[in-house]
Formats: C-alpha cells, structure tokens, sequence
C-alpha cells in the first residue's frame, strides 16, 4: 500500500544575460574555463542531471538515469531559450524526460511554468503580471507540445492578485513555502492559524480567490528543503533518502513528502549534488522504503484533490525572511558576503526603474495610435514572435494587431514599440535586486535593459528620459567608491555596452580586415585598373552575414594587401532583424599587423564622394603609403573612427587569438628546433641527476605538450603517438599533467567512444580507448568522462550481452571484445560484470 508519495521539485533558473542589443551572452571572465556563467552551470548541472551517476561502494558507475523525469521541475523560459541556441542536446532531454515523466506518472507531465522574466510579481503592474504569465504559458506551450498545468513563481513571491493572474490564465496549482500560509481549514470550518511554518505540508489545498476562481497550493517541507540547499543533506544519498521519506504517515491517508530549492542545488551549488539526488530517487524506485513512491504535483493532485482550503500569507517569498523588501528595501538579506555592506540602493533603483515603466507605458500607447487597435493585447501575444522571428510570422501577427501599417517605417515603429516594452520587463529580473551592491553584474544587466528602453522611448516619441533616470539613480548609493552610485554604475559599466548600427558595421569591417585569407587578393596592385562599366573597387555585390541580431548585406567591397597590412572598405546596409531598422553605413578597416588596425564608419556620402575617397585610399594603401591611407581615414570619417575593441565581445577575444597565431608559430618554431637539437643533453642531465638550464626546460614544456595536444586533437587519436609523448615527457621531466591536456584527453576519449558507438565490433579500437583511458586515468588534473561513460554504459546494455553469448560459442574476436571491453570499463569508472 502506498502512503508516502515523495515528490522532489527543482527550480532551473538563469536570470537572462544576454546584451541588450546584440540578444547574446558577452564574456564573463568570473565563469572562467567557460564563457559565461549559463555554459559554466550547464556543465555543472543542467546535463549532469539527464544522466546521473549511481555509483557503487568502489565508485564506479552501475547506473545512468535521468532525474528529470523522475522528479517535478520547471526551466524559466529565457533558460530554455539559451539552451535552444546554445546547448539543444539539454533543450531536448529536458523536453523527452517532461513526456517520459508523463509515462511514469499516469499522464500527468513533471515539467512546470515559469512566470516568463522572473519578475517578483507582487512589485509587478496589473498589466506586467498579466504578460508574465500569458508569456510564461504560450512558452511553456511551444516548448512542451502541452498546456501547463502548475506554474512556478519567481522567487515564490506572492499575493491574491498574482494567484488571480496564474487562475485566469488557467493555471491549476503553484508551489510557495510553508511560510507563506496564514491559516487552513475544511469547507464550512472554523479556520485555524498555521503562520509560523505550522502548515502541514502533506497535502494540497484549495485557495478561493475574490474572483469566484480557486486555484491549489501546495507548501514544500521547509526544514528537509533547507537541509538540501545549507545543510550538506546531498553529501549522502542515502541520508537524503531516508530524510525524504522520513514524515509520519497522516491519518487521514495518503502523506505528500516534497521538497522544493533552486535546480542548481544539484550539482552547481553542491558538487555531485546529481548523483546524491539520483541515487535517492532511484532507491525510492525500486521499492527500498516500504510503502513509499515517487510523484509529481500534478498526479498528486489529481489523485488525492484538495479537502482543506488555505489563505496565504500576502506579499511573502521563499528567499526573503521579510517579506518581498528583499527587490525593494535594505531589510538585511543579502549574500552575507559583505558583512558591512549596506543595500540602501534597491529602493531608489525600484523608485526609478517603476518612474520609466511609467513613461514608458504612456509613450507605448499614445506613439501606438493608428498603428494597433490594442497594443496591450499585442504586448501579451508579442511572445510568437519572440519565439519565431522568421519574416512570415512577422507578417502574420502585423496582419492580426497592425493590419493598417502598410509601408516599412510603420512595421518598424510597430516592432520598436514591443520591444520596448519587452525590454520593461526584463529590467525587473529579480536578481538585479537579490545581491549585494548596485554594481553587481546581475543589476548592471537590468540596467542595460532600462537603457535599451530609454532608447526607445527617446526614438518613437522624442522625448528625453535617459538623462531624468540616471539623475534619479544617483540616489543608489553603491559601496564601491569607484563607483559612487548608480549614475556611475551607468556611465562605467551600463552606457559603453550599448551597440548602435555604426557599432555592427565597424565590427563587421574589422572581423574582414583580420580574418581575410592572405591569398585572397595577392594580385590586387597589379589588378586595380578603372573600368568605364564599373568603378574599380566593386568587388562582391548582395554579400549579406548575420552579426549577431543583425544583418549586414555589403557591397561595392575592396579588399587590398601590401606586405602584412590589409585594407578593407565597403558600403553596408546593417539592419536589426528583431525591428528592421536599417541605415546605410560606408566603412573601411586598415590592418598594420598584429593588434593596429585603424577605421572609419559613417553614413553612406553617395556615390561620387565614396570613390574619392576609396581611390584615395586605394592609392596611398597600394602605394606603400600606410600613414596616408590613416591620415585619409581619419579625414573622410571625421569623428566616427574605430580601433580592434569595436569588436564585440567574443568576437574580439577570436581576432587576437586569430593575429597571434602567426606570432605564435615563429617563436613555437624557434623552440622545436631548440628542443630537438638539445633534447639528448636534457636526457642526459636528468639521468645525471643534473639540473637543466630553465631555457631548456621552458622549450621542452612547449614543445611536448603542443605535441601532445596535437596528438589527442587528432580525427582518430593514435594511442601510440600519446604514449610516446607521455614517455618522452618522463625521460626530460615534463609535467603533461595541466588543464589543457586533461580537457584534450576528454575531448579525445568522447570521440572515440562516438566512434565505438558506430563500430562496436571493432577489438582495435576498444584496445586502443583502453589503453587512453588508463593514461587519462592516472592524470591528477580533472579529465571530463561524461562523454565516454555516458557511451560506455550504453554498450554495456546493448553489446555485451550478445559479446558474451558469441564468447561461449567459441567466438575469439568476441572474447576479445570482452576483454578490452572490462578493461576499459575499469578506466572510465563503469563497473563490467
């Protein structure tokens, strides 16, 4: 007999981080080895956890699962929209485990929504709320193929008017901590006061709303919750278990045993975190604790409907012992990384951010007449749009709320009005409240949304408001002195992020000036002649590229070289492809070499000026006269130069790895000669016991790792080629055992496992995966496996079984199979009968 349902809920959440104009993620060194911070908890947690480790007492793997589909979860959407562009294979397991978990828990789905942005809810407009959860459904719909049922709230934070904005959207059921109850009964019953965290968590309940709407709550175990996220609960798996399980069985029937922390808890937050929670799901399961069973809300819900009804506790959330003044007040919550750091700043900056909303509103509505009929009802179905920009689905939903806009301008204006008021919505993402100081990194990216805004605002309506809000953000004191306040904040950190159409073209000419093929133009001084058909500069004609959110079509395009020096200058239409504005921009690049490289942007001249001033160019450029083409940049884009850091994040960190390769090969060349002349002296000291000259030991540690990266970088890995390099390594006493060898050698063994995939009868290569894995086995710095075991568990269940049945007929090439097969498990972890 079931009596215990457990029900363990992770909330999956990054705030959004990507740039205000270019929609993409820009380097954040403090994620370093990765990117950014979202690829750096992807690793660590949200592909971990679709397949989790159960390891045995010797610690090898006897288990893969997937949590997902056993546990009750939501994604915030703009998570979900990352991980779509970024790393789809997670997109897709987490979609295949909502419909997995819909086989396991009797067609009810373990995914929920999330209210789109994580907007704290109650601090939200009507209207604000309203869209939030209209986007946080229609996204849920798109991704999930279903309808939502239960909807996550940002940070918890509630009241009656969020709950009527979840209920009128159809939503059945949301969670919120045992805190936020303020008194149940039975319908007709007296009501009994649970404030305090007395509510009993093992049941769902009904909350009737002013409306005449009802929606269900259930309130998680607060003190097993805490004990998951602070307490170290996740160093055991089977001390979590036995905790989730632990309640006593209610008289009244079936018990919900359910807990409820951020999904980063598992494996982020707690190093194999993953694998605790995977080994307590999985001993659930399999029926270790009698008479307990694992579910999600919605089965729950649905087999045992609420009998009690609760009233909440208003304008409360999970992460704030004061209610919500955590997103508005200095009420005391912070990190506790600062002791005596104050966060006086989050009223002011709550003040002015509501001050834009405002304006931003009253502009929105009077710049939309005689363009939408209802341009609220177009902000709440903007997220198609969102959700698919492909210029069909432009057209369609132009044709439902702006059928009267005909001309291009009028599409713009239309386009420009929505993301303005998408971009104030973004700007109240909780986090920018949540942390320490107006300067953290979390606020700095709510503060290039509400100047994305202001932008806009400033564009449709020529109205000023930039300059009122950063007045009024002054008043957000920071703790840095370097940054005073927020009106430092906003002219260190905020106003040079932003991109404007100059900015895309400059970066587009200054990626061709350096990333040009040396022989593309080898020929160009001896080809430059004028023709009467056509000037001599046109080179490509309609050439367009994405950069980013935009596109660049280029034409009338020179490219010339002269020694190491590359000039480029075209004639661009940039233009967004998230709301069509465009502009006609003429640029040109001049690369000197290694990081000089001057240019130029400005509006197009028209046609005579512009082939003045490329044949100018051309001339001094071809002539060897490098300081008159800069003097004849300089004076035709008079003001609108560039330098290398035009380019965009990424982008830039590619253009110097991009000029230092050549710089790099030289002087790599230079120590390959040096160690293979000396190489037999080094071996020779070191048997001596001698110490070798620190030139020596710097060009024999590049020299062999390059080698061996090279090795392990190969299309199919030799294991003879690495075992040399590891062995000539030990005779010259060089540490192979670094970062970058350990992340090749994962890179490599993954490989070669795919490749086992493919060919799983092949003794050779499973020899050769072996004996890599053994050589990655004995590395001190950390090798990714995830990859190979993930591979290997899987032939373990598809190819053994018929490896050994071949064996026992007498087959060799199987006992070989066999045999390498065991060894490489033991390698990689992964326990082989």
């Amino acid at each position: 007999m079931i009596e215990k349902w457990i029900c363990v809920h992770g909330h999956f959440y990054q705030p959004p981080r990507e740039n205000a104009w270019l929609g993409a993620i820009e380097p954040q060194p403090s994620a370093h080895p990765y990117l950014d911070w979202n690829a750096r908890i992807t690793a660590e947690c949200y592909r971990p956890n679709g397949a989790a480790r159960i390891v045995d007492g010797a610690g090898r793997i006897v288990d893969i699962i997937d949590n997902y589909e056993r546990m009750s979860f939501n994604v915030g959407p703009t998570l979900m929209a990352w991980l779509e562009r970024e790393a789809p294979d997670v997109h897709h397991a987490l979609v295949e485990s909502d419909q997995r978990s819909q086989a396991r828990f009797g067609g009810h789905g373990s995914a929920m929504a999330q209210a789109y942005n994580h907007v704290i809810m109650p601090l939200a407009s009507p209207r604000d709320q309203r869209t939030q959860v209209r986007w946080g459904v229609t996204d849920f719909r798109h991704r999930f193929s279903r309808d939502p049922v239960g909807m996550w709230l940002p940070e918890c934070a509630v009241d009656v008017a969020t709950l009527e904005a979840l209920a009128a959207e159809g939503i059945a059921f949301t969670v919120l901590a045992p805190n936020q109850a303020r008194r149940v009964r039975r319908p007709g019953g007296p009501w009994i006061d649970v404030t305090g965290d007395r509510i009993d968590p093992g049941r769902c309940y009904r909350c009737p709303l002013p409306s005449g709407r009802s929606i269900d709550l259930f309130f998680y175990d607060g003190p097993a919750s805490r004990a998951i996220a602070f307490e170290k609960l996740l160093d055991d798996g089977n001390v979590f278990a036995r905790r989730l399980v632990a309640r006593d069985v209610a008289p009244d029937g079936a018990v919900l045993c359910h807990v409820a922390t951020d999904g980063e808890t598992y494996g982020h937050h707690h190093r194999y975190g993953d694998m605790a929670l995977a080994w307590a799901l999985q001993s659930i399961e399999r029926g270790d604790h009698a008479g307990a069973r694992l579910t999600n809300y919605a089965q729950f819900r649905a087999l045992f409907p609420p009998q009690w009804e609760v009233e909440i506790a208003e304008d409360t959330a999970w992460s704030c012992a004061h209610g919500i003044a955590r997103w508005k007040d200095d009420c005391g919550c912070n990190s506790g990384a600062h002791a005596t750091w104050r966060q006086t700043w989050r009223r002011p900056l709550r003040d002015a951010l509501d001050w834009l909303r405002d304006r931003a509103a009253d502009v929105f509505e009077d710049a939309s007449v005689g363009l939408m009929a209802d341009p609220w009802a177009a902000r709440d179905d903007y997220i198609a749009l969102i959700l698919d920009r492909r210029p069909e689905r432009v057209a369609q939903f132009l044709a439902v709320h702006a059928p009267a806009v005909a001309d291009e301008a009028g599409r713009t204006r239309v386009l420009e009005l929505l993301e303005l008021q998408r971009h104030a919505m973004l700007m109240y993402t909780s986090c920018g409240w949540f942390f320490d100081d107006i300067s953290g990194i979390e606020t700095v990216q709510i503060l290039q949304y509400a100047a994305r805004v202001c932008e806009l605002v400033e564009r449709v309506s020529a109205q000023p408001v930039e300059a009122e809000l950063v007045d009024r953000l002054a008043a957000a004191r920071s703790n840095l002195d370097r940054f005073r306040d927020g009106r430092g904040v906003w002219d260190h950190a905020v106003r040079p992020s932003r991109v404007d159409l100059g900015k895309v073209a400059a970066h587009w000419a200054a990626s061709s000036a350096i990333g040009m093929p040396a022989e593309a133009d080898a020929d160009a001084a001896h080809r430059a002649r004028r023709s009467s058909q056509a000037p001599f500069w046109v080179a490509e004609r309609g050439r367009a590229e994405q950069v980013y959110c935009y596109q660049v079509e280029s034409r009338e395009v020179v490219q010339r070289r002269t020694g190491k020096a590359h000039l480029v200058a075209a004639v661009t239409r940039c233009a967004s492809l998230i709301t069509g504005e465009h502009a006609e921009l003429a640029v040109a690049a001049l690369h000197l070499g290694e990081h000089h490289l001057l240019g130029g942007v400005r509006a197009f001249p028209g046609e005579d000026a512009w082939q003045a001033a490329v044949d100018e160019l051309c001339e001094a450029f071809l002539s060897a006269d490098l300081l008159g083409a800069q003097r004849a940049l300089d004076r035709f884009f008079d003001g609108g130069v560039f330098s290398l850091g035009s380019l965009f994040g990424r982008e830039r960190d590619r253009a110097l790895g991009h000029i230092l390769e050549t710089s790099l090969h030289e002087a790599e060349s230079g120590f390959r000669r040096l160690y293979d002349e000396h190489a037999p002296l080094m071996r020779y000291l070191v048997k001596i016991a001698a110490p070798v000259p620190e030139t020596f030991r710097a060009a024999a540690e590049l020299v062999l790792r390059h080698r061996v990266l090279a090795a392990l970088r190969e299309p199919v890995p030799s294991y003879e080629a690495v075992r040399a390099c590891v062995a000539e390594a030990w005779q010259v006493r060089v540490d192979l055992d670094v970062p970058d060898v350990a992340y090749a050698a994962g890179e490599a063994l993954g490989g070669m496992m795919d490749r086992l995939l493919r060919d799983p009868d092949d003794p050779e290569l499973v020899e050769q995966l072996s004996k890599m894995a053994e050589i990655s086995g004995r590395m001190e710095s950390r090798v990714d496996l995830w990859r190979a075991q993930n591979a290997c568990v899987r032939l373990r269940a598809a190819r053994l079984p018929d490896w050994r049945a071949r064996a026992a007929a007498g087959d060799a090439v199987a006992e070989r199979l066999i045999a390498g097969f065991a060894r490489l498990g033991a390698a990689l972890h992964v326990y082989v009968e």
